[in-house]
Parts: structure tokens; sequence; C-alpha cells
């Protein structure tokens, strides 16, 4: 019963490693494969980009600040999302082919009112990026973890992948051959006490077939017993109680 309950805890174990890991497999796959055919854009997953932080010039104490190392959430907009934008929004943007997030200042509107720049300054910085043309705003931050940017970084990378499914697979073959091997000793076990139990049974039924078989007074020997006499001559005695 113990081992039953030991190999039915080993499996659950295994299928909650897999459910665990294989929705962030599946993220992680998703960002790489997205990211080499468009590498124009950050790669999302349902319309979010993870990215990851690589200053500090947007520490600070402010709501929506995040430190040097952070991993953070860009949501993808379009342009009617854009211009819905307002001041003091986190937003990425590109700026000499790569992604700035920093907060906005201001806001230039054209004589229609629609959204023809931002403002934005980062805000551990002194001075302001200047005017960000709207289209090339591609997101909006929407929340961060400190920390994490390294590790994600390290998951895109074909050692981090290789780690990411290897070691998973090397605990769940491990574990498989530990069972494999424990149940088999366990049958081995049970044969031999099987076969023992036989040979026990044949045994005690010759000792009543030598037992029928022995004339009227007379016994029969025991299995492996010593059936002559100090003579050399079969021991004839009679049958003692």
């Amino acid at each position: 019963m113990a081992e039953k309950k030991n190999g039915k805890a080993g499996r659950i174990a295994v299928i909650a490693i897999i459910v665990l890991l294989a929705p962030v497999l599946f993220v992680n796959l998703t960002l790489i494969i997205k990211g080499s055919l468009h590498p124009q854009v950050p790669p999302d997953i349902f319309g979010i980009a993870p990215l990851v932080v690589t200053s500090g010039s947007m520490e600070g104490e402010q709501e929506g600040s995040f430190p040097q190392g952070a991993l953070i959430f860009v949501q993808m907009l379009d342009t009617d999302e854009r211009n819905g934008l307002q001041v003091g929004d986190v937003i990425t943007f590109v700026s000499s082919e790569a992604y700035v997030t920093h907060r906005i200042i201001g806001i230039n509107h054209g004589a229609g009112g629609e959204v023809l720049s931002f403002i934005t300054q980062g805000d551990a910085n002194p001075v302001s990026d200047g005017a960000i043309p709207a289209e090339n705003v591609v997101g909006k931050c929407i929340g961060s973890i400190g920390g994490l940017g390294a590790f994600a970084t390290f998951l895109q990378t074909p050692a981090g992948v290789l780690v990411f499914v290897g070691v998973p697979v090397l605990v769940f073959i491990a574990w498989d051959m530990l069972r494999i091997t424990l149940y088999n000793r366990r049958v081995k076990a049970g044969e031999k006490q099987q076969l023992k139990a036989q040979e026990e049974e044949i045994e005690r039924l010759r000792a009543m077939i030598r037992q029928q078989d022995a004339p009227e007074g007379e016994c029969a020997p025991d299995a492996g017993a010593d059936t002559r006499d100090g003579q050399g001559g079969a021991d004839r005695g009679p049958c003692g109680d």
C-alpha cells in the first residue's frame, strides 16, 4: 500500500512540474519565434510584451517607477489607443533603434486635436527626451517585477532554453528509471518468495508420499536425514511416537 502511495505521489509531482513549466515554456518559445520573425517590434504574447530594463533612468518613488534589471510588461497600442495616452503614463517608444520606456510629461496636439508627439523623461533623469513622434510609441507599461530581467534574458538564450527544457526532461527520465528499477526489484523479490513457497510445498508433498508408501511398522526417512545405521545397513527400526 505504501509503495502504491509513493508511486502515485511521484506521478502527481511530475504532472505538477509539467503543468507549471509548460505555460512558461510556451511563452518563452513564442517570444523567441516572434522576435526572430518581426525584429522591428517587441515580441508579445496576447498583446503584452515583456522587456528587460537595462538602465536606471526610471528609478524613483513615483507610481510606475522601476529599477535597473527589472522585467516590465508593455501593453501594445494601436493608433486610437496612443491618442488616449495621458501625462503621467509610462510609455515605450523607439529611439535610435532601441526601445526606451519613460514617463509622459507633456503632449503636443495638432490643429485638429490629434496627438503629434509626446514629451517624455525618465524619473531619474534631469532632462527630458524631447518630443517623441506618436508613431514611435509602441506601448504602455502596465507593470514590472524587480530583479527578474536577468533571468528573463537568460531564458531567451539557447543555453536558457536547453536548461529550461532539458532539466525537467532529465528529472522525469531519472524518476521513471528509478520507478522501473524499484518495480523490477519488487517483482523479482516476489518471484523468489513464490518459488521458495512452491519448493516447500513440493517437499511437503514428497514427504507425505514417502510416508504413505512406507511398510506398516516402519518409518519413512525424513528428507535429508541419514537413513543408515552404524554398520552401513539400512535403519529398519520401528517407528517411534
